[in-house]
C-alpha cells in the first residue's frame, strides 16, 4: 500500500540557501531524503514538499487544507520566521499553531511538528535568539498535551553552526545538507511506528 505524505513548512523544510537566497535542489531537502529512506526500507512512500519560504504560522492556518489535499501523514515545521520577529508573541504563535492542529483534528490527519531550529543571534538580535528554548519548550508541551511526535530541531543542530548550517558570507540560519539528511534520520523512526500502527 502506497503511503502519501506532505512536508508542510517555511525555509528548512524546502531548503534555502541563505547567501544566494534562492531555493537548493529539492533531493537535498530533507523530505526527499525521508522518501529514500523510506523506500530503502520497502515502504512504498512519496513525501511532497510544501516549504514556502519566509511563511509564518498564518500561513500554515490559512493554506492547511490545500496544502495537504490526499495526504495520509502532515509534517509540520513552523516557527522560525514567528521566532524572529518581536511584533509576534508566544502567545500568538500557539494559538495559530493550536488553529492549525485543531484543522487537522477535524479532518482527521495525523500530524509530527518539527520543533525550531537554531539560528544566530546575528539575523534578528540577541533577544529575539534566547525566544528559541522557551518557544520550543512551549510547542513541544503542546504536542505532548495532544500526542503529536515532536522532534527537537534546536538541540542537535546549535553546537556546530560550521557543520549544520549552510550559510557562510550571511548569519546562520538555513539548515546544511547534511543537517537535511539529519532531520530525516530523526523522523525515520517516528514515520516507521506510525506506518506499523496504521
Amino acid at each position: 500500500m502506497s503511503v502519501q505524505i506532505v512536508a508542510f513548512g517555511d525555509s528548512n523544510t524546502r531548503y534555502y540557501l541563505g547567501d544566494t537566497g534562492t531555493p537548493g535542489p529539492l533531493e537535498e531537502a530533507w523530505p526527499a531524503k525521508l522518501e529514500a529512506m523510506l523506500r530503502a526500507r520497502g515502504v512504498d512512500a512519496a513525501v511532497k514538499n510544501e516549504g514556502r519560504p519566509s511563511v509564518q504560522a498564518d500561513y500554515a492556518m490559512e493554506h492547511f487544507a490545500g496544502a495537504t489535499a490526499g495526504a495520509d501523514l502532515c509534517i509540520l515545521g513552523f516557527g522560525t520566521n514567528d521566532a524572529k520577529r518581536f511584533e509576534v508573541p508566544l502567545g500568538e504563535f500557539l494559538s495559530e499553531v493550536s488553529d492549525v492542529l485543531d484543522q487537522a483534528a477535524e479532518a482527521g490527519m495525523p500530524l509530527m511538528m518539527l520543533g525550531i531550529p537554531w539560528f544566530s543571534e546575528e539575523v534578528a538580535g540577541p533577544e529575539l535568539q534566547n525566544r528559541l528554548p522557551i518557544w520550543n519548550e512551549s510547542l513541544s508541551s503542546l504536542c505532548d498535551q495532544l500526542g503529536i511526535p515532536f522532534v527537537d530541531l534546536y538541540t542537535p543542530f546549535k553546537d556546530d553552526p560550521e557543520r549544520w548550517f549552510n550559510e557562510r558570507t550571511t548569519p546562520k540560519r538555513h539548515l546544511s545538507a547534511e543537517a537535511q539528511t539529519r532531520v530525516a534520520e530523526l523522523l525515520l523512526p517516528l514515520v516507521l511506528a506510525w506506518l506499523e500502527k496504521r
